[in-house]
């Protein structure tokens, strides 16, 4: 009885009517809004970073012109990871003090385009080898850190515009898109850096860096016009603290099997780069096909990423992120097994096809639903709390994935793969594991 003693209420007073009908059209137009800009600030981010600003390619690639050691290049991706995730857990108590997370963000925004600029006038301007390397070294904590900082607000914000239901197909077209551009983006690698490019080095590398930097300050701006709604003032927030920690991790079984699903799919990824090291040494595959896998993970990651986002809608996340993990499963099981069945040389090189399809797949179901189940698995109003405590241990987990070539070196590629297959189920049974509710807030 309670719907039509609404419903007569609201024919008795036909302003009031009006009025609600034109908030809720208001209301959709925002989040329409929001989801437009949402989506592309993801696809210009994720292009960018796949490509004209990779820590893995271009940016190792840069160094690699500066130095030999090994350990300075192998440290450039995982750092960058690492100075993300860290400072994470030191923003948590500033968003819940405020009613918007916003104008953080904007803040860190601001901070990695004075990065982008510094490094790029450097580039261009200075031949010093030292300094160089000292430069890209402290963008690469420093504009780390800062994307961390904006990290915590980025997710905050989503969690507020974006319906529970709609989050993983919204990441999706985020990743779909962002897959499209960077195939684009690689084609600016190589017209700056490639054989038979115009500028000498580090010339091209400054011109490089000032059309990624430039096109990342459309991506901050982009996401700097969203329209968040306050949050509420009145609730009071846990302060952060070990025993908090403690007692979240001992009473809510949803989060806790998130974080161990996050851990193990955290270390089941870390011989990602090893693969054609791997395949080069190991199975004869020759080193120039390294750019043929890159195309064949880059057309098979967006389909994936935005079919997952759609399956989202109907399913919830848990499901996607289950099967992308056991796809990875079955790509060690398949790198595993090439000795075994006598697979070498020229039948490697087409051996390795499905083994980053597989690869693709994975990180294409992945990156659309991660997210979008953690924000459906956290509380609303604690959301900081949970996703930084969260984003900075996955930060020192990192730390340990960025020592897999020192693993490997140790146990043999073979027995690292072994673990990384194993890990990659365990992160499945996790999440399969755990409740999502996208249709309830949980508070």
């Amino acid at each position: 009885m309670a719907l039509p003693l609404c419903q007569s209420r609201l024919a008795r007073t036909p302003g009031k009517t009006a009025g609600l009908a034109l908030s809720i059209r208001l209301l959709t137009q925002a989040t329409r809004r929001n989801t437009r800009l949402s989506i592309l600030n993801g696809a210009i981010m994720i292009g960018t970073t796949n490509s004209v600003a990779s820590p893995d390619l271009v940016m190792t690639a840069f160094a690699a012109h500066l130095t030999s050691n090994p350990l300075i290049l192998g440290l450039i991706g995982p750092l960058q990871a690492a100075t993300w995730s860290l400072p994470q857990i030191w923003t948590v108590g500033w968003l819940q003090r405020t009613r918007r997370a916003l104008p953080m963000y904007n803040y860190a925004a601001l901070l990695r385009m004075v990065g982008w600029i510094v490094l790029t006038i450097v580039v261009l301007l200075v031949n010093d080898a030292t300094i160089l390397l000292g430069t890209l070294l402290a963008f690469t904590i420093i504009g780390g850190a800062a994307a961390g900082v904006a990290g915590l607000p980025f997710t905050e914000v989503i969690g507020k515009i974006i319906p529970p239901r709609q989050r993983g197909l919204i990441f999706g077209w985020r990743g779909a898109l962002g897959g499209v551009l960077a195939v684009f983006g690689a084609q600016v690698v190589v017209f700056f850096t490639g054989p038979g490019a115009r500028f000498d080095f580090p010339i091209n590398y400054g011109l490089l860096f000032a059309f990624a930097g430039f096109t990342q300050m459309f991506g901050f701006f982009s996401f700097s016009l969203v329209q968040e709604p306050d949050a509420d003032a009145d609730v009071h927030h846990p302060k952060l603290s070990t025993e908090v920690v403690r007692s979240i991790w001992r009473s809510d079984s949803n989060y806790r099997h998130y974080v161990q699903g996050r851990t193990f799919f955290e270390l089941s990824s870390m011989a990602n780069g090893l693969v054609i090291v791997y395949a080069n040494q190991v199975l004869g595959v020759r080193l120039e096909l390294a750019g043929t896998y890159l195309l064949v993970s880059s057309i098979l990651r967006p389909i994936f990423s935005i079919g997952a986002g759609r399956l989202s809608v109907r399913v919830g996340n848990r499901l996607p992120v289950a099967v992308g993990l056991i796809a990875q499963g079955l790509g060690w099981a398949l790198l595993l097994i090439a000795p075994l069945v006598g697979v070498h040389g020229s039948a490697a090189e087409y051996y390795l096809v499905p083994v980053y399809s597989l690869i693709a797949i994975q990180k294409g179901l992945i990156f659309s639903n991660l997210m979008a189940l953690g924000l459906n698995v956290t509380p609303e109003t604690e959301r900081a709390l949970y996703m930084g405590t969260l984003n900075t241990w996955i930060g020192v987990v990192s730390i340990v994935g960025a020592l897999s070539g020192v693993i490997a070196k140790t146990i043999g590629f073979e027995a690292l793969f072994g673990i990384t297959m194993v890990l990659s189920c365990l992160s499945a049974w996790q999440f399969m594991r755990l409740r999502e509710d996208w249709d309830r807030i949980r508070s």
